[in-house]
Formats: structure tokens, sequence, C-alpha cells
């Protein structure tokens, strides 16, 4: 029994990239490069499978940006709303001293 080759990350990706951008056939390519047809098929399963989370690796920052953006309004808004409580407050205690008073 022969040894197996095992092929690098950067190998699998120029085997597949033979069969999307040069639109070589999974056989072909297989044969070329002493491959099983199903490696070649289980490898771009393996890509597209994973495919969705390279995109997402972005997402986060632009949440987490946006998600501060808004917790900084809403802090702001809050800090607007304490000002405004605290203002009637005195004016409160301001009627009640005046009331008594008389």
């Amino acid at each position: 029994m022969g040894t197996r080759k095992r092929f690098t990350p950067e190998e699998k990706v120029k085997i597949l990239r033979e069969i999307v951008e040069d639109g070589e056939s999974v056989s072909s390519v297989a044969e070329s490069h002493g491959l099983h047809p199903n490696n070649i098929f289980n490898w771009r399963k393996q890509l597209f499978e994973a495919a969705p989370k390279l995109f997402e690796l972005k997402r986060p920052d632009i949440a987490a940006k946006a998600e501060d953006r808004k917790a900084a309004a809403l802090e702001a808004k809050l800090k607007q709303k304490d000002e405004v409580i605290a203002e009637l407050a005195e004016e409160l205690l301001a009627l009640k001293k005046k009331s008594s008073g008389r």
C-alpha cells in the first residue's frame, strides 16, 4: 500500500481554484493531482460551510460600534432626564419651603 499525500490548506485552495476559476472538471483535476474526486468534493463542501464565518468576522466590529453609539445616545438621554428630575425636585423643595413659611 502506498503512502498518502497530505495536502496543505494552500494546496487544497489551489486545487479548488482550478475547478472554480479555471473551469476544469473535478475528475480531470483529481486525476492530475492523484486524488479521488470525493476528496475534492469534501474540500469544496468544507469551504462553503466555513464561508459564512469569513463574512461574519467583519460584522461584530460594525455591530459593536452601532451598539456603542446606541449606548452613548441612551446614556446622554438618561443624563438629560436626571438633570430635569433634579431641577424639578429643587423647584418642588423651594415651593414646599415657600408654602410652609406662610
